[in-house]
């Protein structure tokens, strides 16, 4: 038999030794795996008694004899590791006020396993393929967060904070080694995978989206880079950074060293699935079509005006970041059945969406955001938002003489 007693504590808490294991998940008392997990976490310490009685027993659940509660769970800690069948008896060992997890038991701990792969896959001067070895060993034991059940915890938020910010410094480090490789299809497996670790990653996106990219996949690749976009909006009220941003446009332009005719070029080119409404599209996009409209109004002299949309709570209510991003959504559908098909808008913020009204005189703009407030009260669900909006006069686009001449 395997004399190791193997711990996990990433995505969940496990102790296995031989073909036995026992888990968190089991039905026993929370007071119990949470002793156990803070011994296994602090294995290399001698924790002081009181210590561990105030992690267990604070004033949410005073006892009137802590001493002996401690007692009576520890005891019950040994009979739950009865199950285990390990030859050696004394697993959690007290000594002059002290209690700890028995440093002499033959153990593997995930997250020092962890932390040497890292380590190892970070050393100057190894091969690639020696780097790519160590990371996908700390990759693959990287299950999820450290000690989910005890995240309540601040001794286990603090680690687990830790943890994870090693394993995405370790994924980008991981990611430029498959890079250089070329081994793309790994790429894209591992970045799904650490996306739902950390799903705002810049880094992390930039190379899911290249990777579905580079095999081919060009549809997953923008889906993820809308998701993405999408997501800063709501979250920081901002663009991706400008890499993205240049990646977007890379996939988008159409492969060099095709040749295609004309009908298929329209056909790519049409919409598909289009509705009878105004276009939303990225603000990255957005900002070309002010640039073409700039150059026109220079041309020809034509009035074009930008409208800004801004949602907000009413300002006695406590913030509710949910509740600006439903009224968002209903603020997009009510823009896009507002506006003539051939109007476009964007979002600009996690609060506000910018609108762009071709031929529209100052007058009108304003008695179209009229309608869109009236539309947007009208439609349901309801909303207590406050919702306002400012036009302005698109400026026509000044031209370098200099640079013409």
């Amino acid at each position: 038999m395997d004399d190791v007693i193997r711990i996990k504590t990433f995505g969940g808490f496990s102790m296995s030794y031989g073909d036995k294991t026992i888990t968190d998940q089991d039905n026993r008392s929370k007071k119990l795996w949470l002793i156990l997990e803070y011994l296994i976490a602090f294995h290399d310490r001698n924790l002081p008694q009181a210590s561990i009685i105030d992690l267990i027993w604070n004033e949410d659940s005073i006892t009137s004899d802590p001493e002996n509660a401690l007692k009576t769970s520890l005891h019950r800690i040994r009979a739950l590791m009865d199950d285990l069948q390990i030859p050696e008896k004394k697993l959690i060992i007290r000594k002059q006020g002290t209690i700890s997890w028995n440093r002499d038991l033959p153990c593997e701990y995930d997250f020092e396993e962890f932390i040497s792969y890292c380590n190892k896959g970070a050393v100057a001067g190894i091969s690639d393929e020696e780097c790519l070895e160590y990371y996908r060993a700390a990759f693959d034991l990287y299950k999820g967060d450290f000690l989910p059940k005890c995240h309540t915890e601040s001794w286990s938020a603090s680690l687990a904070t830790r943890y994870r910010s090693i394993y995405m410094q370790m994924i980008v480090k991981f990611m430029e080694v498959l890079l250089r490789l070329g081994k793309f299809e790994e790429m894209a497996d591992r970045c799904s995978i650490a996306n739902a670790v950390d799903p705002m990653n810049a880094d992390v996106n930039y190379y899911l989206i290249y990777s579905l990219y580079k095999i081919g996949n060009k549809k997953n690749a923008v889906e993820q880079y809308n998701r993405i976009v999408n997501a800063y909006y709501d979250e920081f009220g901002v663009e991706p950074e400008r890499k993205l941003l240049e990646l977007y446009e890379e996939i988008t332009v159409h492969e060099e060293g095709i040749e295609a005719d004309l009908n298929t070029i329209q056909e790519e080119l049409t919409e598909k699935n289009a509705r009878r409404e105004a276009y939303i599209c990225d603000y990255s996009v957005f900002q070309h079509y002010y640039k073409i409209e700039a150059r026109a109004c220079a041309r020809n002299g034509m009035s074009v005006y930008i409208m800004l949309i801004t949602i907000k709570q009413r300002s006695k209510e406590e913030p509710d970041l949910n509740k600006v991003a439903a009224g968002m959504e209903k603020m997009e559908n009510v823009i896009a059945s507002s506006l003539r098909s051939g109007d476009i808008f964007a979002r600009y913020s996690k609060n506000q969406f910018i609108v762009m009204l071709p031929t529209a005189c100052y007058e009108n703009s304003l008695m179209i955001g009229e309608r869109i407030l009236k539309n947007f009260d009208r439609a349901k669900p309801k909303t207590n938002l406050n919702i306002s909006y400012t036009v302005r006069n698109l400026e026509p686009q000044l031209f370098d003489k200099s640079a013409a001449e």
